[in-house]
């Protein structure tokens, strides 16, 4: 393989593996399964890029066909493209939303979802573009697009993405479908407009360099709104894993193991098969409490088939003969 191939690869490929990784140890409690998590980031790395090039080449036609269009390289850049994207990558979570509810409890999932959607997204674009930055500057001009587009700006199409799902996360426990179909917009537009505000801020920046400390404060703000999510949903967590697990004490599960779980902790890097077996067993005692939570709040009415899989936790947990959750 030449070198300047390998760089361009590794460049896209392994800053993507690190941020992955993070955002999958972030899902403190109740993992989302690893072929879904798989299929989301194979949407993005694939389907969407595809798709959000076909309409971006089909809507930026008729725009270069309009007289009064003043800079059609700004418009598609903050305009056409963030839309074109956010929908198409959306599309994932929507599918997933719908198709896969019980595997979508909530918005720190949306957030896990989007995320890896993003970040698929993310890589295949990069290639594309170092290939560019080598064909017009060689290797300088290489070094400079992947500092700025792996490490500066590398979980960018991340965070637009997880706004999409946070929002399909608050519309997954609305009690009325008009409230859920506002939170859900309401995502899809945060995603629109972080990703618009950020691409003319680049634009821009060609002429003026300031404008780059627009786009570097919105990555800032996105981190820390990030941030802000996960830890609330880690605390409402916790919340409902002591409130729901408490009448399970001495049946499903022990003093001890219900004392711990709240401040257990998934390491996707522990090795071991007791180390598995304990996570499986905090996957299910994390899923037992989310489902009596969502029954409790929703009713039986709007999720039927909570009452089926409660009974099934129950009974599985209390069979087990495997670890328990020791912290």
């Amino acid at each position: 393989m030449q070198l300047p191939v390998l760089i361009i690869f590794s460049a896209a490929v392994i800053p993507t593996l690190i941020y992955v990784l993070i955002f999958y140890w972030a899902d403190r409690y109740e993992r989302e399964p690893t072929w879904l998590l798989i299929v989301a980031f194979g949407w993005g790395a694939g389907p969407a890029i595809l798709a959000s090039l076909a309409g971006e080449v089909l809507l930026q036609g008729p725009l270069l066909a309009a007289p009064d269009v003043a800079d059609l390289g700004l418009m598609g850049a903050a305009l056409v493209a963030p839309v074109i994207e956010e929908v198409v990558k959306w599309l994932a979570l929507l599918a997933i939303f719908y198709f896969k509810r019980h595997e979508f409890d909530g918005p720190l999932d949306g957030l896990i979802y989007g995320a890896l959607v993003g970040f698929g997204f993310a890589m295949t674009e990069n290639i594309f573009y170092f290939m560019g930055a080598y064909g017009d500057g060689g290797y300088a001009g290489l070094a400079s697009l992947i500092f700025v587009r792996s490490l500066l700006f590398g979980m960018n199409h991340a965070f637009y993405t997880a706004f999409s799902g946070i929002g399909l996360g608050l519309a997954r426990d609305a009690n009325r479908r008009s409230t859920g179909a506002l939170w859900a917009g309401t995502g899809l537009l945060a995603a629109i407009g972080a990703h618009a505000l950020h691409n003319l801020a680049a634009t821009l920046s060609q002429i003026n360099l300031g404008a780059l400390l627009i786009s570097l404060m919105l990555a800032a703000a996105n981190l820390g709104l990030i941030i802000i999510v996960v830890m609330l949903s880690w605390r409402q967590e916790q919340a409902v894993i002591r409130t729901q697990l408490a009448d399970e004490v001495g049946s499903t599960l022990s003093a001890a193991e219900y004392a711990a779980l709240p401040r257990s902790w998934r390491n996707p890097l522990r090795p071991g098969r007791a180390a598995s077996r304990s996570a499986q067993r905090t996957q299910l005692c994390v899923e037992l409490a989310l489902c009596k939570d969502r029954l409790q709040r929703r009713g039986p009415a709007r999720e039927p088939g909570l009452p089926e899989r409660i009974a099934a936790l129950r009974e599985e947990l209390e069979g087990w003969q495997g670890d328990r959750v020791t912290g």
